[in-house]
């Protein structure tokens, strides 16, 4: 890179008006998410005492997310990406505002919170892939890793606010203006998200059929071997990693130096750990040569230092081990992540984020059931210790995939992404 372009790359700023405008909406509504998650939790195990209600609402709003994911993927290239993420916000705001006011004037029903987390899971299938698509195309290839990294931050944060005030705001407050705060705060995120400008998608094949593009997104995946490798371990981090979190509130609960208390500690400890990892990324100048030795060294720390949780006897330490693991996570998929929003081409990011998206989502449930399964068959504290394991050995996989250095170093535009491609799969025929 030439003195020029260094200089013109330090004067670029990160928080332009488009970036910012989508940087606060998902801040208001994630806080939204958290309290109505809260609240509804409260609200049905209240009305019904049934804890498999809650889970089947759980499922079902997830579900829309696994199934049309794909599809939907499709459409986000094809349509105008802005109208998806301001109708999508809008329309959740609708709905979710709906089930407010029907609880504040007491003619709320259980089928409608239903309705309403099914409406819910179909409109994140969209806005998910839209806003993943949109996000390289508003923000300079140099400051994707820091978007990504105030994007955490935000998440992180409402997260963490919304756990510690949603259950004193439950009590002070009731369920009906949690919901009414979440539907009000789509809305507010959907009339500020309409005055972005995100600029169009100019598509190589205007004469393709749906069939034609949903097939696009898996033949990239697929011919680029590099990016499917890798894929392919992730999913088995998320899977086995998911089964194991499963387990952390039952091994919790029966060991004796541990408790529910110091459960809820522990999940907070983690959660300033991960923020904590967003703000390093933040304010840090990642240039492309330390890129793949901070994704590296930080995806087998992770792991290794989870897998090490159940093993450990001191709680201090355990808190410990989880800040810095937590704190590593955030590292190496913020890097992993921006690297693949620089990698997939522009007409494609959609459909192509759609399928990871989905795939990732729909091991979460698979995983709960094997750790579930595994819970029951040997002791809770085994369980915990291999699946762990397991997602340990999946990261030393990922960094052993052919030509991941490349493609983590990857800064250039469109136009050199087939060059990657055909570099890093000539790797695998030698």
């Amino acid at each position: 890179m030439g003195e020029v372009e260094i200089v013109k790359e330090k004067n670029i700023k990160l928080w332009n008006k488009n970036f910012f405008l989508l940087w606060q909406g998902q801040l208001v509504s994630v806080l939204g998410d958290v309290l109505y998650a809260i609240a509804l939790e409260f609200w049905i195990f209240d009305v019904t005492k049934s804890t498999a209600l809650m889970g089947t609402l759980a499922a079902l709003t997830m579900l829309p997310r696994v199934i049309l994911g794909p599809f939907a993927g499709v459409f986000v290239d094809r349509w105008d990406r802005k109208k998806i993420i301001v109708l999508t916000d809008f329309i959740r705001g609708i709905f979710v505002t709906f089930v407010g006011v029907a609880a504040l004037l007491e003619f709320i029903e259980v089928w409608m919170v239903f309705i309403v987390g099914i409406t819910n899971g179909l409109c994140s299938a969209f806005f998910n892939p839209a806003v993943l698509s949109v996000k390289p195309d508003i923000v300079h290839k140099s400051k994707i890793v820091k978007a990504n990294s105030v994007t955490s931050i935000a998440q992180s944060g409402m997260d963490m606010l919304g756990n510690a005030i949603g259950g004193i705001l439950y009590v002070t407050i009731g369920a009906p203006y949690m919901f009414l705060f979440n539907g009000i705060s789509y809305i507010f995120s959907a009339f500020t998200e309409m005055f972005m400008k995100i600029p169009r998608i100019e598509r190589k094949n205007v004469d393709a059929t749906f069939k034609e593009d949903f097939k696009e997104g898996f033949k990239f995946i697929w011919s680029f071997k590099a990016f499917r490798n890798v894929f392919i371990f992730a999913c088995g981090i998320n899977l086995f990693f998911q089964g194991a979190l499963i387990l952390l509130v039952p091994y919790f609960k029966q060991t004796s130096f541990l408790g529910p208390k110091r459960y809820g500690f522990a999940m907070t400890i983690l959660a300033i750990g991960m923020m904590s990892g967003s703000i390093l990324l933040s304010i840090l100048n990642l240039n492309k040569d330390i890129k793949y030795k901070l994704y590296r060294i930080s995806i087998v720390l992770c792991t290794l230092g989870f897998s090490t949780t159940s093993l450990i006897r001191n709680y201090n330490i355990i808190l410990i081990v989880l800040f810095l693991s937590a704190f590593l996570n955030v590292i190496f998929n913020t890097i992993f992540n921006s690297a693949t929003m620089m990698i997939i081409p522009k007409d494609i990011r959609g459909k192509v984020n759609g399928i990871n998206n989905a795939l990732c989502m729909g091991l979460m449930p698979l995983g709960s059931l094997i750790g579930g399964v595994l819970g029951e068959i040997i002791s809770i504290k085994m369980a915990i210790l291999i699946l762990f394991s397991l997602s340990f050995i999946m990261s030393v996989g990922c960094i052993c995939v052919k030509g991941m250095k490349n493609v983590i170093e990857f800064e250039g535009e469109g136009k050199d992404i087939d060059e990657l491609i055909n570099s890093t799969n000539a790797l695998y025929n030698k």
